[in-house]
């Protein structure tokens, strides 16, 4: 996990190079490290009943990029940690694939 710095990416994005980044959670949720984590404890408290995975453009701000692809994950009662890290990952295979695949089809148009 590296975060990037303004040094690093306005060079990148005034080339016009898109950057995408996988996140385990909602736009505008758990930014940062340990995400699954801090949504299942959430979950666990009552506080929410889904997280998800998105696919963003990376910025300067952590995890706060436009959202590419975005898919929600109900939490299940009941559901160990290590259970939800293992179905947010099954999510995470398949959108960087699609994330992937909306981000070329914007850069070719």
């Amino acid at each position: 996990m590296h975060i990037l710095t303004p040094e690093f990416l306005t060079p990148i994005a005034d080339a016009g190079i898109k950057v995408i980044n996988l996140h385990p959670a909602l736009p505008g949720e758990f930014a940062g490290a340990g995400a699954i984590e801090r949504a299942w404890e959430a979950g666990r408290k009552g506080d929410i009943s889904r997280t998800g995975v998105m696919i963003h453009e990376v910025i300067a701000e952590v995890d706060a990029g436009e959202a590419v692809v975005v898919e929600e994950v109900k939490l299940r009662e009941g559901e160990t940690l290590e259970e939800l890290e293992e179905r947010i990952h099954g999510v995470e295979h398949g959108l960087i694939v699609e994330g992937t695949r909306r981000t070329l089809e914007k850069i070719k148009k």
